[in-house]
């Protein structure tokens, strides 16, 4: 005799666990497929941005949301579980080091680009500064027995962070005469009228000068060319990033904390790959990699 055990709602979620329901894109990801949580840089947005939307368009069923912060926030941000990938200008540290050794992951770093921290002044600024006198505007606000003023764009700013290590090694001052201001157009509003502000700003911010946004920053300003100990003053450039002769440089670096080959791993493999590396060429920055041009000639 067969005897009929009815169940309830339990009973019907179990049975619809094990028949194979639809993956969860949260947790059933792989590297073109799922929902994933990347952490970056806010200076990294156009780049960033550009690299997710071609990402998304090329894999439909993959979903990248990205959380944008300054560099303070995001390196305390990225202690969570729930992070899969990290852009910024910063190696991990030994606290974020340690979290990984609890995690028991190694992750994987990759620099993927060449950024650089770009200084703006009025019009009727100075056309270059020495790595010298960027020194004595942040320790004693004034050079040449001018006044300035040195504006970043956020407390916690990666920029300011780069600057020490280019300026000082990495050991601040006891004080650095500069304020933080409410983001890049905030910067760059205040040096239009304000002929003793410097601007400090990241250069992926203003490289792409296809970009209306990027074209908006830079309207109504001066680029200061930079020399360092040796050589000329320069402009950021790919070339004088790419050879190193900008002397304000600083790294983008990748770094994947995913224990698996998720989408977390996808999205930063496209971001290394050719076609990433080739959006980064296009958005003015220094790719490090940089994609070969195949050119056919045809002879008659």
């Amino acid at each position: 005799m067969i005897r009929w055990i009815p169940f309830g709602t339990m009973g019907l979620a179990a049975l619809v666990a094990c028949s194979g329901g639809a993956p969860d894109p949260r947790t059933d990801d792989s590297p073109t497929f799922g929902a994933v949580l990347v952490l970056a840089d806010q200076d990294l947005r156009p780049m960033i941005e550009d690299q997710r939307r071609m990402f998304e368009a090329t894999y439909a069923k993959a979903h990248v949301e990205v959380r944008y912060l300054p560099e303070a926030e995001l390196a305390k941000a990225m202690l969570n579980d729930s992070v899969r990938a990290v852009f910024g200008t910063f190696r991990p540290g030994g606290e974020q080091e340690a979290y990984f050794r609890t995690r028991s992951l190694t992750p994987f770093i990759e620099v993927v680009a060449t950024d650089a921290i770009v200084v703006l002044v009025h019009p009727s600024g100075p056309d270059s500064l020495s790595l010298d006198a960027l020194r004595e505007l942040l320790t004693h606000g004034a050079f040449a027995g001018s006044g300035r003023t040195m504006l970043f764009d956020a407390a916690g700013s990666g920029v300011a962070r780069g600057l020490v290590d280019s300026l000082f090694g990495g050991t601040a001052p006891a004080a650095i005469r500069a304020a933080a201001v409410d983001g890049p157009e905030s910067v760059v509003a205040r040096v239009r009228t304000d002929s003793t502000a410097v601007g400090l700003l990241g250069f992926g911010l203003l490289s792409d000068l296809d970009d209306p946004a990027c074209r908006a920053l830079l309207a109504g300003v001066k680029v200061c060319r930079i020399s360092g100990k040796v050589g000329p003053a320069l402009l950021p450039t790919q070339g004088s990033l790419k050879d190193s002769r900008y002397p304000l440089r600083r790294p983008v670096i990748m770094l994947v904390t995913e224990g698996k080959s998720g989408l977390g791993t996808g999205f930063a493999s496209f971001v290394a790959g050719h076609k990433g590396q080739r959006i980064i060429l296009k958005q003015g920055l220094a790719p490090a990699h940089t994609p070969a041009r195949e050119v056919m000639i045809v002879t008659p």
